[in-house]
């Protein structure tokens, strides 16, 4: 699969700076915006068949707000909407420290936010 690297298949990580737009050979890696001086857009790849099963983690590690939206529109998939446009993490003072997954199951993108027992939940909101 994309995005894995050998020997041992740790996946590659990579800062963003800027907005970009991602494709299907950025499935398995992990996205930070370390570096990043402003807010940042990640538009993840069009969910097909070629990267069902497919997972990108975006890991926010600067104080700065990070949105993750779908393309095309509406197919991100929340808890309680199955068409959603974006997941932001802006909140002031709870933006450093989010991880983010977005799983394909070849049709949709599937948003999983990870937390710690002894973090509160992170200031993410959604776009419907």
């Amino acid at each position: 699969m994309p995005g894995l690297r050998q020997p041992g298949g740790q996946k590659e990580v990579v800062a963003l700076t800027g907005n970009t737009t991602l494709t299907n050979y950025d499935i398995g890696k992990i996205f930070t915006n370390r570096g990043a001086t402003g807010s940042i857009t990640i538009t993840l790849p069009a969910a097909d068949p070629e990267n069902a099963g497919g997972i990108i983690t975006v890991m926010t590690l600067a104080d700065q707000s990070v949105t993750v939206a779908s393309s095309p529109a509406d197919k991100l998939v929340i808890l309680n909407d199955a068409a959603a446009d974006s997941v932001a993490v802006s909140t002031s003072s709870e933006k450093i420290g989010a991880v983010l997954d977005f799983i394909s199951d070849g049709t949709n993108f599937r948003s999983e936010e990870h937390t710690s027992e002894l973090q509160s939940r992170f200031g993410i909101s959604y776009a419907v």
